[in-house]
């Protein structure tokens, strides 16, 4: 009897056991709901877009419920993929509902605003290198080990990384300004144009109309501005040209000014006359056939006395008149290097253009 009893009471407290073991095992593999809870609100909140929805997140026994609202189906499908990746979730139970508000300011941007990259063409920080901000939650913090496992491409984020980048803004290209322009100065009537002459003019061998190289010899300005440099080419015309006659008159030259070059443009001028004369023939024609009668006479009186006066003096007259008519009057010329000055008439435009 006491053999019975003591085997009873052994195997009560053998049971007594058995049924704590199983207690407590299955107290053990209990999931813990509020690292589930927590650990889910970390991963939505990883996501860029999702973390801007209303998501709520509630935990039992494993088995986790996600309601609220999203803009898309891409969202709702990502919430339950994110969700179903913590660990000790066994089902996710999906009340997300599409809000057409939320979906109008995805498609919609306010036309106030720039075109600028919407949510779904931004990218998604890698979870690792990211803390989740987990003090905005009730209840409790997730524990280090319970750290969000790494993501991969889902709907959502292979939809956001397809579209293409918005092309970068044009710079404006800045005109090139305009070319300088040429410029038109007056030079007034009564200027002095001052031109040393290169070719030389003879009366004996130039004729009228005939024109001669020279050069200006003092520069001319308008202002400060120096219009006509310097040794600027000048053009001088011979307009009148007369010879000295055997017997009388006088040579002379007459010549103007009818043109300069400036910046390779040569313009026509009109000028005053320049005149040059050569000493006059008749008083020194007169002398000779004077002095020869003179002459003639003198030697007649000493030939043949009274009569023989009066026939010398005819015959020295007449020898006069033969050495005038023999001797040719004095020429004129305008040499080389002379400087002549002329006036104009009328003013001159000259066009200066600015230096390249």
């Amino acid at each position: 009897m006491d053999r019975t009893a003591s085997r009873v009471g052994i195997l009560l407290l053998l049971s007594t056991l058995v049924i704590g073991s199983c207690n407590f095992l299955q107290v053990a593999n209990k999931p813990d709901d509020q690292a589930i809870t927590s650990d889910v609100q970390a991963n939505l909140f990883a996501d860029p877009v999702l973390k801007t929805r209303d998501i709520r997140v509630t935990s039992e026994n494993g088995v986790v419920t996600l309601s609220g609202g999203v803009g898309t189906d891409l969202e709702k499908a990502a919430a339950v993929r994110l969700a179903g990746k913590v660990k000790g979730v066994s089902q996710v139970v999906d009340q997300l509902e599409i809000q057409t508000a939320v979906a109008e300011a995805i498609t919609e941007p306010a036309a106030s605003e720039a075109p600028a990259q919407d949510v779904f063409t931004a990218k998604v920080p890698p979870p690792a290198t990211k803390t989740p901000r987990t003090k905005t939650y009730r209840n409790a913090a997730p524990e280090p080990s319970a750290a969000p496992a790494a993501m991969t491409p889902g709907p959502a984020e292979t939809a956001r990384a397809s579209e293409p980048a918005p092309p970068p803004a044009s710079k404006p290209v800045a005109e090139p300004p305009p070319p300088p322009q040429p410029q038109t100065f007056t030079i007034p009537a009564g200027t002095v144009v001052t031109v040393r002459m290169v070719d030389a003019i003879d009366s004996s061998r130039h004729r009228p109309g005939e024109e001669f190289a020279a050069t200006v010899d003092a520069p001319i300005a308008v202002g400060e501005r120096v219009i006509i440099p310097r040794g600027s080419d000048a053009r001088v015309r011979l307009i009148e040209s007369q010879s000295a006659g055997r017997i009388k008159g006088q040579s002379e030259l007459q010549v103007e000014l009818v043109g300069v070059a400036v910046d390779n443009m040569t313009y026509a001028v009109e000028t005053s006359v320049v005149e040059k004369k050569g000493a006059s023939e008749g008083k020194r024609t007169a002398a000779t056939v004077g002095g020869g009668a003179v002459l003639g006479g003198l030697i007649g009186a000493v030939a043949g006395k009274g009569k023989g006066a009066a026939i010398g003096a005819a015959v020295g007259a007449g020898a006069g008149t033969a050495v005038g008519a023999a001797t040719k009057g004095q020429q004129v010329n305008i040499p080389s290097e002379a400087k002549l000055d002329f006036t104009l008439k009328v003013p001159l435009s000259v066009t200066k253009y600015p230096a390249e």
